[in-house]
């Protein structure tokens, strides 16, 4: 197929975007340098294009030597087309494409990188984020808060990391909903390799972004300043695990410097992950108890009262008279068989009332046995012990030594 300067998604390339590709692409040219340079000049094109004395009076040497090479050696044409053909977009600040929501908060990126799409301004986003090493409770709580509330309509942006991010996300997609994935990364590395199912979902289905030109391996220090857009593509950030100190209060810090709103997901004092998430309901987050928490703010911030999705001064969706609610989903669909609040395998009467009085903590035989008793369940110890037995080998239980059992789905 022949280059036609159209992007994967119907976008025309002009060459301000070309030129700015070639700007962002010199080493030593971040946000800063970028942003005034294009207040300098006032478009990409005339900064390729200024006289050397411009220039040297905004870059250091290092950088001006850099500026230099690139404009002998980086096809602005050829270059463009390679990115083009390799599946990537890319979005300048100033292009009409550039997510509104990333415009206002502080820092923003110069330009972003996307293979697939970008999240669509008019539908309600939310970021779900964790631990990387979740405990059962915190994969079980970021399943159901993921399929729920891509099924009720909100578009999912994380990670892909592994733990809590990616698993939401697969929950997301799971039920064919939208989800956004916000690399460490060029969109053209998938970290980590292990989620690498959920990478070519992403593209195929929503879309993997990142600030960082392709190629760019993960570092420890690329992804703290990618935390700040995925909570800035979010309506609303909900944590599900987090220790005191980590990396996930970092994007909570950043998304309450961008004015979203924050739920956390309690969880038991003794438990060191959950230590985080206390910590913010203690701090005033608001508490996530179950999706329809999260589906209900987005209701009230994101649908006007005229049935419209609407836009209040302080950020969100400007009114459009083309897009009514129906095209947003305020209330959670059932459905049963593909449910994170109910195991994925088929259990007898018998395994069913054993296993809705387990829990993702572990407990004795002996304990289930008693809460079952108390409800006036009539089953031995033995029979109890033999289904415990059956549910583990089903893969949805697991024992954890000394006679204790837990939940695993």
């Amino acid at each position: 197929m022949a280059y036609c300067g159209i992007g994967k998604n119907g976008r025309k390339a002009s060459d301000e975007v070309k030129y700015a590709y070639m700007l962002h692409s010199i080493p030593g040219f971040g946000n800063k340098t970028l942003f005034m340079l294009y207040e300098e000049f006032g478009s990409c094109s005339e900064i390729y294009n200024a006289v050397d004395k411009d220039i040297r009076k905004i870059l250091t040497a290092k950088q001006c030597r850099a500026f230099e090479t690139a404009k002998r050696e980086f096809d602005v044409e050829g270059e463009y087309e390679f990115l083009y053909n390799r599946g990537i977009d890319f979005y300048p600040y100033f292009s009409g494409e550039y997510p509104r929501r990333l415009k206002d908060i502080p820092d923003p990126p110069f330009g972003l990188y996307c293979a697939g799409k970008l999240p669509d301004e008019l539908r309600p986003s939310v970021s779900i984020i964790g631990a990387r090493n979740s405990s059962e409770y915190g994969k079980y709580a970021a399943r159901l808060f993921g399929e729920k509330l891509a099924l009720a309509g909100a578009q999912v942006v994380s990670g892909m990391a592994r733990g809590i991010d990616g698993i939401a996300q697969r929950a997301a997609v799971d039920v064919d909903g939208e989800s956004f994935g916000i690399l460490g990364s060029g969109v053209d590395v998938c970290y980590p390799e292990e989620n690498r199912f959920l990478y070519d979902a992403l593209i195929s289905t929503g879309g993997v972004i990142s600030e960082y030109v392709p190629g760019t391996l993960p570092k420890p220090q690329f992804f703290p300043p990618r935390n700040r857009i995925i909570s800035g593509l979010s309506d609303a950030v909900i944590v599900i695990e987090a220790r005191q100190k980590s990396g996930t209060l970092i994007t909570v810090d950043m998304a309450l410097d961008q004015g979203r709103e924050v739920f956390a997901l309690p969880g038991r004092i003794c438990d060191n992950l959950s230590s985080g998430c206390n910590q913010l309901i203690r701090q005033g987050a608001n508490i996530a108890t179950s999706p329809e928490d999260v589906v209900e703010f987005l209701r009230r911030k994101l649908i006007g009262d005229a049935g419209v999705i609407s836009k209040e001064k302080d950020g969100g969706f400007e009114i459009n008279s083309e897009r009514t609610a129906p095209d947003y989903k305020v209330s959670i669909k059932d459905k049963t068989e593909n449910s994170a609040t109910a195991p994925l395998v088929p259990l007898s009467d018998e395994q069913q009332k054993v296993y809705s009085e387990m829990d993702f903590y572990p407990q004795t035989s002996t304990a289930i046995y008693d809460k079952m008793a108390a409800k006036g369940i009539n089953m031995g110890i033995s029979e109890v012990m033999n289904i415990l037995v059956e549910l583990c080998i089903m893969g949805i239980a697991a024992g954890n030594g000394g006679g204790f059992c837990k939940k695993i789905t």
